[in-house]
This record gives C-alpha cells, structure tokens and sequence, in this order.
C-alpha cells in the first residue's frame, strides 16, 4: 500500500479533468486519453473528481467509479488521489472508506465548506479522515469562505498520514509550512514556480498541466526558469478569468480532446475568449499543448449543455 512518505515526493500533479459524451455520461474513452497524456509528459500524480475535474457535480456512485477506474487503468504508472472530502464528516467518512477500497493512493480533503465549523470542529474532521490512509488537505478559502490557519495544521499533522497541504493563501503560508517540515503543493498556478523554487514547496497540483504538462513538467523538476514562467502566465491568467474549471473546459474542447459538452452550471467561455485562447496556443507553440488536432475557434452552436 502507498505510504504518505511516497505521496510526499512527488512534484507535479493534475487536477485532471473529467469529460463527458452528449448525454452527459463521462467520456471515458476521452479520459483515459487525457490520463496517458498526462503521464507520456511527466505529471507524477493526478486528482480525481477534483473542483477541475468537477467532482462537486457527480454522484458518490460516479465519483467513486472513476477512482477505481483510473487506479485500474493508471494505478501502476501515476499516484491516484481521489478528492472524497466533504462537508458532512460522515459523507467524507464514507467515501474515502470507499476510495481506499478501491484502490486509490491517497485522498484530498476540503475543509467543510459553507457549513463551516469551529477551528476545534476543523481538527476533529480531518482526525476523523487521516487513520484511513494518504491525506492531502486542501486549503481553498476563495470557495469554502475559511481558512485552514496553521494552527489546525500543526494539530493534525502529528498524524503520519498527513502526507502535505494544498495550499492556495499564497507563498507566505507556504515557508510558514515548509519551514517546519511540512510538504506543501501549491494550489495557484500564478504563483508555483516562486513557490517551488523560492517558497520550499515541493511542487503543485495545477490546472494548467491538463494542457501543457510538458512545460509544467519542465516548470516543476528542472530548476528555476523565470522565461518559461513569464511564458506562462498569460495562459494561466486567461484560464482564471472565470472560475474554473470553465476556461480549462472550453480550451480542451478548442483543442479537440474532449467534446464540447458542459455539465451546467458551467458554461463556455464568451466567443472573444475562445478567439484570445487561439492566440495564445500560436504564441506558446501548438506542439507544448495536449492533442493533435487543429487548435480551433467554436462556434456558440458548437457546445452542448447537459
């Protein structure tokens, strides 16, 4: 069984996306495309059922399933870490009792959002979740309206399944971490690079590599490059325009990887940002990004709504 100590070690990790055939089933075929992508140009690790991969639009049946699926089809090649957090203790009991037994590496857990709890109710969730096995813990408080403040973190790291902390407070946070010891992925595109190699961050669980994770690779593992990451950062900039994971699935479809089907509430990105991505896949260089085909402009007609 995977250890948090191997969790630890490794630096690039893809919140993949999930994508889906017209009647809004996953596109399971396309995934496991996207998967093997991501592995043939490094990522060590990817999240399943992630905020990327929507997993906050899945039933526990559909969640549950492609962490299984992708342990059986990609176990062997890439750590698979299934986001089976939730916002009721017992749901995320439940489903990571389930992700364990299916198979997957490591579980990500979200702070109950929404809800909301006490800093004390905080260290009894995740106490509640860390003797299951691998943990990262995923500090976001842009969507669940509080932070993790380091003293939870020290609480529960005491726990040998802590394997590290998603963080997305920014590179401050991440060296309070890191300079007691503590692995830290960083949460934000715009900021990893610094992070990995000025921070103590021992890599990030990106966005951005589901379509250029050959660069993310190269960001990653092979030394501070400031160009490569000025490069970068108009893509990343334009990818966060709006939530994500809207840009990332409205780029994706533009690459042809995936059908250009939505899961609502989320929708395509606006025709004069599906124009600017173009630009940018010329500017960056078609060969760095996922797939074969064409980049393309889509039409409004060209996208289904599930």
């Amino acid at each position: 069984r995977t250890s948090a100590e191997d969790i630890k070690a490794i630096r690039l990790i893809t919140a993949i996306k999930t994508p889906y055939l017209p009647d809004g089933r996953f596109d399971l075929e396309a995934y496991d495309d996207l998967v093997n992508m991501q592995i043939e140009k490094g990522a060590e690790g990817v999240i399943v059922g992630g905020t990327t991969g929507e997993g906050q639009l899945m039933s526990w049946d559909e969640h549950i399933m492609l962490i299984g699926h992708t342990v059986n089809c990609f176990g062997g090649s890439v750590k698979v870490i299934g986001n089976t957090g939730s916002n009721s203790t017992r749901e995320a009991i439940h489903a990571t009792e389930q992700g364990f037994a299916v198979g997957m590496h490591a579980a990500l857990h979200i702070n109950p959002y929404y809800g909301k709890t006490s800093l004390e109710g905080l260290v009894s969730h995740f106490n509640s979740v860390l003797p299951m096995g691998p943990t990262i813990i995923y500090n976001v408080p842009s969507r669940t309206g509080q932070d993790i403040p380091p003293r939870v973190v020290n609480t529960v790291a005491q726990s040998p399944n802590l394997a590290g902390i998603k963080e997305c407070v920014g590179n401050d946070r991440i060296e309070q971490y890191t300079g007691n010891g503590i692995v830290v992925w960083s949460g934000n595109d715009d900021q990893c690079h610094d992070a990995r190699w000025s921070h103590g961050a021992t890599g990030v669980i990106s966005v951005t590599s589901n379509l250029v994770p050959g660069l993310m690779h190269e960001l990653m593992l092979n030394g501070k490059n400031a160009s490569l990451n000025a490069k970068l950062l108009p893509l990343i900039q334009w990818l966060f325009e709006e939530p994500n994971p809207i840009g990332l699935n409205t780029a994706l479809a533009q690459l042809g990887v995936v059908r250009p089907v939505f899961r609502l509430p989320y929708v395509p990105l606006p025709l004069e940002k599906r124009v600017k991505f173009v630009e940018l896949v010329n500017g960056i260089g078609r060969e760095n990004f996922v797939g074969e085909k064409d980049v393309q402009v889509l039409d409004d007609d060209d996208f289904i709504l599930v």
